[in-house]
């Protein structure tokens, strides 16, 4: 082998040590926000294939206490961001403000104002929330495949 393709062959696998240190990092150290971010910006769509496959194998590369631990954490992500379980009770809760509100006050105009400020408040988290859930659930099933994979692998040997 010729020493500019081990020099470019030592320095591939000084990159790729590398991101998979930054990885790791990212995946125990970061918070939730900046851990979404990352992987948000990771794999966004638009970037050449190659880009991808280099991603997933880097993940692949990942140990498994790694992998579950980043698991477990997206799972967590998704649970909490998850407003589909608690959301509905605000409506009737609402209903019922307003309700009581127009039977007992003359300035119906003000809880008008209050639930469409309440409502638009409800909304804006939800659709924030829902936004992280997603990449959330899609790092999530990303991590899951190749858990998978990586234990069949391993069994295999």
């Amino acid at each position: 082998m010729s020493k500019k393709k081990k020099q470019k062959s030592n320095t591939g696998k000084k990159i790729n040590k590398e991101k998979l240190k930054e990885l790791e990092e990212v995946i125990y150290t970061k918070s939730e926000k900046e851990l979404l971010a990352y992987f948000l910006e990771e794999f966004r769509f638009g970037k050449d294939m190659n880009y991808y496959k280099e991603r997933q194998s880097l993940i692949y590369k990942l140990d498994i206490e790694c992998l579950e631990y980043a698991i477990s954490r997206f799972s967590h992500i998704e649970n909490i961001k998850d407003h589909s379980k608690y959301v509905p009770a605000f409506i009737p809760l609402l209903a019922v403000y307003l309700t009581m509100f127009f039977k007992s006050n003359e300035h119906k105009w003000m809880g008008l104002v209050f639930a469409g400020v309440t409502i638009i408040c409800i909304l804006y988290i939800v659709a924030v929330d829902r936004r992280n859930r997603n990449i959330a659930v899609s790092v999530l099933k990303t991590f899951e495949l190749i858990k998978a994979r990586k234990e069949k692998d391993m069994s295999e040997k």
